[in-house]
């Protein structure tokens, strides 16, 4: 046998980096026909291995944090980003739109000011959460009622924070969760000097010179935020003995999202006055920072975007990057909407909190986010999402003798595995709902589920526009189901109409037709226009036609629509989502699978159609 003098060091495995020592050792004249087994040679190849599979490791571990894809640590992430001139997302505060009311018993001044950081509280979950105006809000009004409109308060722990510099100085800001948005930075020329000159964030090396007063954003360890001047040449520099003044607002992340009931907790503008605090727009907004999964998927995009945006790509980049509440983003050109609108890019954004954004968000967006990134020959306009609302009808079949689990624990089981598809795979512009990858995942839920049928409807709902005769074009996508006999593949939720106190309702015929009808005495169908619209059963179109609606019977107005296949898509600004609220889940005990042979004939089935 020839003797092996060489190691493979290609193993990570501990055992067979052992075995390739021992392998080694075996070709030397010195322990041939050795037992390492049966020695203390064994404990010191232990250690070897050891050893060796410990660096081995650390090793792949290192060289993995050097890449953005591999990295794992967020202090890693953050730095590999920063090479692509991409600095991570900030904690966001929530903000919210009051209109406030100063009702004063007497006459007072003509001009009532709220001071800037005035307290506004709202309590959530039994959680007292501080908003405050960051600048003064002033109004006019007749001496005992003042009126200010559309004031913007923002959630936070307000701090101040000063530096002086020094040689090689480090600025760092001493908390985690900073709304970098609100960070405000002014500079003294001593700690005695009365003026102050403020200083902007700067993302960009191009518009800095030796006299732009700008300054650098950078994250570092735990969370936290270092400052950095410029240094004469590229912006203005600051020197020894200057004094650095910051305030900004620690946001309390998500949790004020959501606050509509606010009490202004300041002192009065004016002795003995009343203020009262109206909601224009309930608290959104607020956010965790940026995290590691998201900083992976847009700092390459961001590096590519190069601060402009010009593909829809860099839209959504830019979008992701500086608006938090964004939870799923769809972009389009004019050239590709329907009907082509050239020099428009259509922008569909669904919030984090909500199912739709304010007019105040929009114009943020647009006016704040792309003015100075969005080519000036083309409009950006938002438009609000769609959503396809798939109620799903499950029912369940499970071997009672393999599960100590009753029906009821069961359903639960199902329904959490539906709620965690819907989670994992729906809810943004890009879902697809497809029936068989949610009918394998029921399956395999529960160990003793033989099978299942779940059927699917897809609800939509529908805006109604009231005392005036009005179209509603509906356009699903998705092919609707027809035999052409009216089957109610197509109806809608209750509605009263001009001229009668009657809830009137609407389905199709079965032939490209809409219908209103009521039910009469004798439960039956009273048509009242049997073509108020038409259905385009192949397109998935539905055209309701000079419907006049003066009230809706239910909660919403909804239209349900059976479509012809059990796989749901989207397109534009349509969502598809499964409809928890409309959710039935049905757990039958199979006997059959039992190995009851008479249970056949009592088997109970369901139908495989909606």
């Amino acid at each position: 046998m020839a003797a092996n003098k060489k190691i493979n060091i290609a193993e990570l495995d501990f055992d067979a980096i052992k075995a390739n020592l021992k392998e080694f050792l075996k070709g030397q004249s010195e322990f041939q026909d050795y037992d390492f087994e049966g020695s203390g040679l064994s404990v010191l190849l232990d250690i070897l291995a050891y050893n060796t599979h410990y660096n081995a490791l650390y090793d792949n571990l290192a060289v993995n944090e050097l890449f953005l894809d591999s990295a794992v640590k967020r202090n890693s992430v953050v730095s590999l980003a920063k090479m692509l001139g991409y600095t991570p997302r900030s904690a966001k505060c929530a903000s919210a739109q009051v209109n406030i009311q100063i009702s004063s018993p007497i006459a007072g001044p003509s001009v009532v000011i709220i001071p800037a950081l005035s307290p506004f509280t709202s309590t959530i979950d039994g959680k007292t959460y501080t908003f405050y105006n960051r600048e003064p809000l002033s109004a006019t009004g007749p001496n005992t009622v003042y009126q200010i409109n559309n004031a913007t308060i923002v959630e936070g722990q307000y701090l101040t924070y000063r530096f002086t510099v020094t040689e090689n100085g480090r600025y760092i800001i001493p908390n985690s969760n900073v709304d970098l948005d609100t960070l405000r930075v002014r500079v003294q020329e001593t700690a005695t000097s009365s003026e102050f000159q403020t200083f902007t964030s700067s993302t960009s090396l191009v518009d800095a010179d030796s006299s732009s007063r700008v300054y650098w954003v950078k994250e570092i360890d735990d969370g936290l935020y270092e400052l950095v001047f410029g240094d004469g040449v590229l912006g203005a520099a600051i020197f020894p003995g200057n004094v650095i003044n910051i305030d900004y607002f620690v946001s309390s992340l998500d949790a004020p999202n959501g606050a509509r009931v606010f009490q202004y907790s300041g002192s009065p503008p004016i002795d003995g006055a009343v203020t009262n605090v109206f909601v224009v727009n309930p608290a959104s907004g607020g956010d965790s920072p940026e995290d590691i999964k998201s900083i992976k998927f847009n700092a390459p995009r961001s590096y590519a975007a190069q601060n402009r945006a010009v593909t829809t790509e860099d839209y959504k980049t830019i979008i992701y990057n500086q608006f938090a509440e964004a939870k799923t983003v769809a972009v389009w050109g004019g050239e590709d909407n329907n009907p082509p609108v050239y020099g428009k890019t259509y922008i569909c954004i669904r919030p984090k909190s909500a199912t739709k954004l304010t007019n105040q968000q929009k114009s943020d967006v647009v006016n704040t986010i792309l003015v100075s990134k969005n080519v000036v020959s083309v409009i950006p306009e938002i438009l609000d999402p769609e959503y396809l609302n798939i109620a799903l009808d499950c029912t369940v079949y499970y071997n009672p003798r393999e599960t100590i689990r009753s029906g009821k624990e069961i359903e639960e089981i199902v329904r959490q595995t539906i709620f965690q598809y819907d989670d994992d795979d729906l809810q943004r512009f890009d879902g697809v709902f497809r029936h068989s990858k949610l009918s394998r995942l029921i399956d395999a839920s529960e160990a003793s589920i033989t099978n299942n049928n779940t059927t699917v409807l897809i609800r939509r709902k529908i805006a109604p526009r009231y005392n005036v005769s009005a179209q509603y074009l509906l356009n699903i996508v998705n092919p609707i189901y027809t035999t052409g006999l009216a089957q109610n593949n197509i109806y809608t939720t209750g509605i009263f109409v001009a001229g009668s106190d009657i809830v009137h309702y609407l389905d199709d015929d079965g032939v490209g037709n809409m219908r209103l009808y009521y039910i009469g005495p004798s439960a039956d169908k009273i048509i009242v226009n049997p073509s108020i619209g038409v259905v385009d059963y192949a397109a998935g179109i539905v055209n309701i036609k000079n419907l006049h609606i003066t009230a809706i019977a239910d909660i919403d107005f909804e239209i349900s629509i059976r479509p012809s296949s059990y796989d749901v898509v989207s397109a534009y600004t349509q969502i598809a989502e499964i409809a928890r609220d409309h959710l039935t889940i049905r757990a039958i005990a199979d006997e059959t699978a039992a190995g009851d042979l008479r249970a056949g004939k009592n088997y109970q089935h369901t139908t495989s159609r909606s």
